[in-house]
């Protein structure tokens, strides 16, 4: 009797750890390098997308999109990138890196002012009075919203008048503290990040710019695994852009 209960714990074990073993097997993780501005938003969409699909797991890296484009190029684990502009998304498909990308959704530049500033603006033109001493946009050469930032006020012609002013941050996000601190009077943001942050108020939406596109790439290699070309397509279905939208994105 003794044999026969050591026999089937045995056996029991063993079905136990090749069970386990099959479950390992079956785990994936979808590595998203995501531009700092969607922090949020793909965070509920990892939420969701993990809730709904057993064993697949999403792990973004944020930061700004320049600087994503460039751990691409030098190997960093990455099945899809999500860029706040065409343009790093076009180096790296011209890199041969991407296999395929949609310009998924849209967004809008805000001129924001900290709610320490006790003066009150309307216009970006106001950005030169003397009560407002410094503007926080992202470094036009790694962040879009810079870029945007930097097309707005060539276009206005400020850009030399405020060039004193100007603080240079590492990302959108950053600009966002740089104002809430009260280390920055004002700054140009997206409306989408302006929407979340404390201590301060959108003043209004600037325009000059070209248009705030954001486009999803699947890279190169990633499209042979299917639990990510599945989150890839999913990605443009209508219960992930129903989400996007809350957060103030517009769809394409």
């Amino acid at each position: 009797m003794l044999k026969e209960v050591l026999a089937v714990v045995c056996l029991s074990s063993i079905i136990l750890s090749l069970s386990g073993c099959h479950v390992d097997e079956e785990k994936v993780d979808i590595y998203v390098l995501t531009a700092a501005s969607m922090t949020e938003v793909m965070e509920e969409i990892k939420q969701l997308y993990e809730r709904d699909h057993a064993g697949v797991t999403i792990v973004p890296s944020y930061g700004s999109s320049g600087q994503l484009k460039d751990q691409i190029i030098q190997g960093a684990p990455a099945h899809l990138y999500f860029s706040a502009a065409t343009t790093w998304m076009e180096a790296l498909d011209a890199e041969g890196v991407v296999q395929e990308y949609d310009a998924l959704l849209e967004n809008e530049l805000v001129l924001v002012i900290g709610n320490h500033v006790e003066t009150d603006i309307t216009t970006l033109e106001e950005l030169v009075a003397d009560d407002i001493a410094s503007v926080a946009i992202g470094d036009p050469g790694l962040v879009p919203a810079g870029n945007y930032a930097m097309q707005v006020l060539e276009e206005g012609e400020l850009y030399e008048a405020l060039l004193d002013k100007l603080i240079f941050a590492s990302n959108v996000r950053e600009v966002l503290t740089y104002i809430e601190t009260g280390n920055a009077d004002a700054g140009l943001v997206y409306k989408t990040d302006a929407y979340s942050a404390d201590n301060l108020e959108i003043v209004t939406v600037v325009k000059g710019h070209d248009p705030i596109l954001y486009p999803v790439g699947l890279l190169e290699g990633a499209a042979e695994t299917t639990e990510v070309r599945a989150f890839y397509e999913w990605l443009r279905r209508e219960e992930a852009l129903a989400i996007f939208e809350s957060y103030g994105f517009g769809v394409r």
